[in-house]
């Protein structure tokens, strides 16, 4: 039977650690800073002392004054977990609470396994996701480029040729001829609207109305829904599983769960079981709600949570969700490479149907 443990959340306060750099951690260095904190509490070496030594470990000089800074406030007395959340630029605000429950309830070092499991599951997805558009990404870059290398070099060397005789030149020839003398002429202004348009957009998308669009937009769209609602199913799952295994409650398992997820539609679902949850409904029924979820993983949550197995269910869950979704990714990239070969082909036949062509028409007709 899980304990119930009321642990407030943590407030960050404005203490950090004083450095003179911008304060940047990467995940592979926060999950060895978490391994070997778990390592060390294991075999019953003191927090401090734990952190003294991590501290000297770690090569990123702004992660080891973040951890001096963290044994200093150890020291005082005050726990990991507001230790922690002295520093919201390096911990986020979900695993500084996981913390706090771990401290609470005489589970710390399950805890930190289970931040370690959430860490790695992410960064793999990351991985996959970044290794499946890697690639579209560079050659539709390439057709870019060489088309702006076309127009701005090339053709003009070519319009000498062919002014005298327009009226031999097919349509794209005579559109290319145009675009190059706009872009040669004026390009300073295209580069001035691009970077306007780009910072622009990246206010935007940065902006609370412009990340909830985004997020309505992969919630929303047919293609990327699908594979959304995995990804967000799937570590919900991830996450719920492994919290539930280290007997946090169930409601507070839901607002760290909930937290996890930075789609805003989703996040607002996994908020609305919890309300039920907490006004005396159980997970299953307020799960069942999501339209995104086959009716065959509903039941299994059902089945779960009634036999008193839901934390294994949702653990083997995120497993299958996890193969789906690598699966979806390597049929994504299977698809969008042969359409961007296919663009990368029109750039070549526009390029030769435009200068190469006309020239031999030329030719012949000087003949």
């Amino acid at each position: 039977m899980a304990i119930e443990i009321q642990t407030p959340k943590i407030q960050p306060t404005k203490k950090s650690a004083p450095t003179g750099f911008r304060q940047s951690v990467k995940p592979k260095e926060m999950t060895f800073f978490l391994s070997q904190l778990a390592m060390m509490l294991e075999v019953g070496i003191p927090l401090s002392q734990s952190m003294e030594t991590i501290a000297k470990q770690v090569t990123n000089p702004v992660f080891s004054r973040t951890i001096a800074a963290m044994k200093t406030d150890i020291d005082e007395g005050q726990q990991l977990s507001v230790a922690m959340g002295h520093h919201p630029k390096v911990f986020k605000a979900v695993f500084v609470n996981m913390v706090r429950s771990g401290e609470s309830g005489g589970f710390l070092t399950d805890v930190i396994g289970t931040i370690i499991k959430i860490q790695e599951k992410q960064q793999a997805i990351r991985t996959e996701i970044r290794t499946a558009i890697t690639y579209p990404a560079v050659l539709l870059s390439m057709a870019l480029v060489v088309t702006v290398f076309i127009l701005v070099l090339v053709v003009p060397k070519f319009a000498i040729i062919f002014e005298n005789n327009l009226d031999l030149l097919p349509l794209t020839t005579q559109w290319m001829m145009g675009l190059s003398s706009i872009m040669i002429s004026h390009g300073w202004a295209f580069l001035l609207l691009g970077l306007v348009g780009a910072t622009a957009l990246k206010r935007y998308l940065s902006s609370n109305r412009g990340a909830l669009f985004v997020d309505w937009i992969l919630i929303n769209t047919p293609v990327l829904s699908d594979v959304t609602s995995k990804l967000y199913t799937g570590l919900f799952f991830q996450t719920m599983g492994s919290v539930l295994k280290s007997r946090v409650p169930l409601v507070e398992a839901l607002d760290i769960a909930g937290a996890t997820i930075s789609n805003r539609y989703y996040s607002r679902f996994v908020k609305t079981i919890q309300t039920q949850v907490e006004g005396g409904g159980n997970f299953a029924l307020g799960f069942a709600a999501n339209p995104h979820v086959q009716d065959s993983i509903k039941q299994m949550i059902h089945v779960g949570e009634t036999v008193g197995k839901l934390p294994a269910v949702m653990l083997r869950l995120a497993d299958f969700y996890e193969s789906e979704i690598e699966h979806d990714l390597k049929r994504f990239t299977s698809l969008i490479e042969p359409v961007a070969l296919v663009l990368m082909g029109g750039v070549v036949w526009v390029i030769v149907s435009s200068i190469i062509l006309p020239m031999f028409k030329i030719a012949s007709t000087v003949r």
